[in-house]
């Protein structure tokens, strides 16, 4: 028993059909150009804050500070679009592909992001799904104290399979899941008993 792809999209709801979702290996210096222009800033010259990955990583808190808005509503075209791309990063390096930190992106994720339209045929489950068994693999060395990947993930396909400390499923009322992922009967079950 293991977590497939079909439990991916199924919880996350996200895409399995598509190309792989492979990104560049080289980073940093040489990049520059490629970096600069989806954001409009010279993205790794804006924080150098001491950290070993200064020149291959975004942090997260960059990128709400810096894109998070209340109304979108008075962004030109090509500025909405920017921040659609933040937004997704912020996404994938908090909840999908999150690192041990927890607090940055890898900056390969730019590249793969240029064209949204290509970027949405990828399949982002079978992405998430290897990152989290190599970071299963990764906790399990006695050097390491921490784990990361989609967390969530891990959890909520737990709940289905092992029925072990899962919350009770009574919904006191008709939910519609059509086109929703398994994951939002839990939050709304898990909302209900906290609120």
């Amino acid at each position: 028993m293991t977590i497939t792809l079909q439990d991916v999209a199924m919880i996350l709801g996200v895409h399995i059909d598509g190309p792989a979702l492979v990104g560049h290996a080289v980073v940093g210096v040489g990049r520059h150009v490629v970096y600069q222009d989806p954001f409009d800033h010279r993205i790794t010259s804006k924080f150098c804050m001491g950290q070993a990955h200064a020149q291959t990583c975004i942090p997260l808190r960059w990128l709400r500070w810096t894109f998070w808005r209340d109304s979108y509503l008075d962004l030109n075209d090509v500025d909405f679009w920017r921040h659609v791309r933040a937004y997704i990063l912020f996404i994938l390096g908090c909840h999908l592909l999150p690192d041990t930190s927890g607090s940055e992106i890898h900056l390969q994720y730019l590249t793969i992001m240029e064209d949204l339209a290509v970027f949405s045929a990828y399949s982002l489950g079978g992405a998430i799904l290897a990152h989290l068994y190599r970071e299963l693999r990764e906790a399990t060395r006695p050097s390491r104290a921490n784990i990361a990947g989609c967390i969530h993930l891990l959890q909520i396909w737990a709940w289905e399979h092992l029925h072990v400390g899962r919350p009770l499923l009574r919904v006191p009322f008709t939910v519609e899941f059509h086109g929703l992922s398994v994951g939002f009967m839990y939050e709304i079950i898990l909302f209900n008993q906290f609120f």
